[in-house]
C-alpha cells in the first residue's frame, strides 16, 4: 500500500494538541525560545518580531478549534450544521503529484522505480503495474525507464493525494446538499509551481519561445495555478497564456461576485472582454457537479467540459467517487 499522503493532513484535521505535537516545539526552537517551561516559551514567542511563517517549521494545517472547525473532517455525507451551506469550487492541477513523488534516477526497472518513488513495497508496485491502470509511456532515445516511471508515480500521487479525494468530496457534498453547489476544475495550462525534482515545468525553450514552449511536454505542478484566478501570471510564453489567464480570472471573478463561475454575457460585453466572451461561448457553461461522473471544467486558453477524471484509478487506490457517501452509510 501507499504510505499516508500529504493530503491526509488537509482532509483529517488535527486537534490543537496534535498540531502542537507536530510543530509547537520546533517553532519555539526556531524562534530561540528554549525556556524550560511552556509558559516562559509562550512569553518569549510574543516578543519575537520576526515573521513566524519564515521559520522552517510552521503550524500550517487545519486545526479543530471548536468554533470554526469543530469536526475531525469535512462532513459531506449528509446535510448538516457543521458544514457551511455555500457554493464551493474544488480542483486540482494536472500533475500535482509531480511535486511530491520521489524521483529515483538510478532505478533500472519499473517495479524498482515505482517502489522507490512511492515509498512502497515491490509487491505493491507490481500490483500497480498488473492493474493496467497506470500504463508506462514508451521510452525513447531521449527518455529512460526512470523518467517514464516518474511520470507514472506522479500520476498515482496526483490521484491518491489530490484528485480522488477532491472529486469525491465535491460529488458527496453536491449529492447530499451539504454544499449549496459544487464546481470542479482541472488546470491544464500552468508554469512554475513547487518543483523539488527540477522537472520541466514550462516547456523547453525553442526558437520563438524564449520563456518556454507550452506546446511541448511539461509538468503542471502543485501551486502553479495559484496566480491565475487573480489575473497574475509568469512571463508569457505565447498568446494563449494571456488568453488563459484572462479566461480563468473571469471565471473566478464571476464566482466571487455571484457564487457562480459563469460570467454573464452582458457583463463581458460591457467590459469589452470580447476574447473571453468568445472562449466562454465555445466552452459552454461551467456546470455544477451533479452526478458521479462530474462534470468538471478543464481550464486552458480554451476551456472545455469533461467528466471526472481517473475514476477507475481512484477506485483501485481505494478512493472511489462514492468514498464519503459509502462512509456515511456504514
Amino acid at each position: 500500500m501507499l504510505r499516508s499522503s500529504l493530503g491526509t493532513t488537509y482532509s483529517t484535521y488535527y486537534t490543537i494538541a496534535q498540531s502542537y505535537a507536530v510543530a509547537g516545539q520546533a517553532i519555539f526552537t526556531a524562534a530561540g525560545c528554549t525556556n524550560t517551561t511552556l509558559t516562559a516559551q509562550i512569553a518569549c514567542l510574543r516578543t519575537v518580531s520576526k515573521d513566524l511563517t519564515s521559520f522552517g517549521t510552521v503550524a500550517r494545517y487545519v486545526v479543530q478549534d471548536g468554533t470554526i472547525v469543530n469536526t475531525p473532517k469535512l462532513e459531506v455525507g449528509s446535510l448538516n450544521a457543521n458544514v457551511a451551506h455555500i457554493p464551493v469550487i474544488f480542483g486540482n492541477v494536472e500533475n500535482d503529484g509531480a511535486s511530491f513523488s520521489a524521483y529515483s534516477k538510478t532505478c533500472t526497472s519499473e517495479v524498482a522505480c515505482l517502489a522507490a518513488n512511492l515509498y512502497t513495497s515491490p509487491t505493491y508496485a507490481q500490483s500497480i503495474i498488473d492493474s493496467g491502470l497506470f500504463p508506462l509511456a514508451e521510452t525513447t532515445n531521449t527518455s529512460t525507464i526512470a523518467a517514464a516511471s516518474f511520470n507514472v508515480s506522479q500520476r498515482i500521487i496526483t490521484d491518491n493525494t489530490f484528485r480522488c479525494v477532491d472529486q469525491a468530496t465535491a460529488y458527496a457534498g453536491a449529492t447530499t446538499r451539504a454544499f449549496a453547489a459544487a464546481y470542479y476544475y482541472q488546470m491544464d495550462r500552468t508554469q512554475g509551481g513547487y518543483n523539488p525534482n527540477a522537472v520541466p515545468s514550462t516547456g523547453a525553450v525553442t526558437p520563438g519561445f524564449p520563456n518556454g514552449n507550452p506546446n511541448l511536454p511539461y509538468y503542471r505542478l502543485h501551486g502553479s495555478d495559484e496566480g491565475y484566478p487573480f489575473g497574475n501570471f509568469a512571463p508569457l510564453r505565447d498568446p494563449a497564456d494571456l488568453a488563459h489567464v484572462q479566461l480563468t480570472a473571469a471565471y473566478f471573478a464571476a464566482f466571487m461576485r455571484a457564487a457562480d463561475p459563469n460570467p454573464p454575457a452582458g457583463y463581458l460585453a460591457a467590459r469589452g472582454y470580447a476574447g473571453v466572451a468568445r472562449a466562454v461561448r465555445v466552452a459552454g457553461a461551467w456546470p455544477k457537479v451533479a452526478a458521479d461522473t462530474g462534470p468538471i471544467m478543464r481550464l486552458d486558453a480554451q476551456s472545455s467540459v469533461s467528466p471526472f477524471l481517473d475514476l477507475p484509478q481512484c477506485a483501485f487506490l481505494k478512493y472511489p467517487i462514492s468514498y464519503y457517501l459509502d462512509a456515511a452509510a456504514t
